[in-house]
């Protein structure tokens, strides 16, 4: 059984003597001023160039009056320099990041499982997640995978997964448009909990499940945030006790993003639809940023703590 288990605060406060990222924190500050200081002679030079051309252009006051000139003057500059602002800044954050995840988000991870074996850019292999045979999609990515086990004896493995629908119309021109739409973005888990429950289980957003298939809950809470499928009903029930249910409304409600939940045999799938996790955020007043690391952490406790209470419930029930 995994033992030292620390609470965030208490996690935070050792995250906060590390020196290296540190180090690597007061090194972006440096340079993100450097190149503030360039941006804004070069956003000066230029604003001034595109207000010296544009008023020089008196003749469109007649077709679209002053005030609208004058929005789109502002409008123009502020595009340009947004844009001058971002190309200036790429790259910046990218050394800090992978100390990022190589000394804190390692430590977060070791802080809940055994054995971790996390490689920030490696995938999950795409065959992994198509496993609970989810929506389709059209371009798989994936990052930041580990390998890692629970309480000694159940494996599991997760990663950030971004799944993409891509669809291209051409019209009668013969113009082609590509529209790129997110199906998924967040963390995927998969988890060997050790008993198979001969049964196929699916915990899913409200709505999202046909009335014919949904399992009625004895919950009108759980109700509100879930739908349930389920092949065998009585295993169904007998597996959503009212703990497990109270668990995962309570996180529901705390991490406020949804997540679906798939239990094929012996195997748990569960996604939290979160969007990208696990990257450094830049912070100027402190080193690690407190508010997105706890984001992280909550959402990899929630991981944790519905793994051991279903694999718990699982070796109890007789199936």
């Amino acid at each position: 059984m995994k033992e030292n288990l620390e609470n965030f605060e208490n996690f935070y406060d050792k995250c906060m003597q590390d020196d290296e990222l540190f180090t690597e924190w007061e090194q972006v500050k440096i340079t993100k001023d450097k190149r503030k200081k360039v941006a804004i002679v070069i956003i000066l030079i230029i604003d001034l160039v595109i207000i010296y051309f544009i008023t020089r252009c008196f003749g469109i006051f007649n077709l679209i009056g002053i005030t609208s000139f004058i929005f789109i003057v502002v409008f123009g500059i502020f595009i340009v320099d947004a844009f001058i602002f971002g190309i200036l800044n790429i790259g910046t954050n990218s050394k800090y990041n992978s100390v990022y995840k190589e000394k804190i988000i390692d430590n977060l991870l070791k802080n809940f499982f055994n054995e971790v074996d996390y490689i920030p850019k490696k995938k999950m292999p795409e065959a992994i997640y198509r496993e609970p045979k989810y929506e389709g999609y059209d371009e798989y990515s994936s990052d930041d995978y580990m390998d890692g086990i629970i309480d000694e004896k159940y494996p599991i493995k997760m990663a950030d997964i971004k799944t993409v629908d891509v669809e291209t119309d051409t019209d009668s021109d013969g113009h082609t448009t590509t529209t790129r739409t997110i199906v998924f973005s967040g963390l995927f888990a998969k988890i060997d909990i050790g008993k198979s429950i001969k049964n196929e289980l699916k915990i899913k957003q409200n709505w999202t499940i046909l009335k014919k298939d949904k399992l009625e809950m004895d919950s009108s809470e759980f109700e509100k945030y879930f739908d349930v499928s389920s092949s065998n009903q009585i295993i169904g029930m007998q597996l959503l006790t009212h703990d497990i249910m109270d668990l995962l409304i309570d996180y529901r409600i705390r991490l406020n993003s949804p997540f679906d939940i798939v239990i094929k045999d012996n195997i748990m799938y569960i996604r939290l639809h979160i969007g990208q996790m696990f990257e450094g955020r830049f912070n100027k007043k402190q080193f690690i940023d407190k508010n997105s690391l706890e984001e992280y952490y909550n959402m990899v406790n929630f991981i944790y703590d519905l793994s051991k209470q279903m694999i718990k419930v699982v070796n109890e029930t007789e199936i």
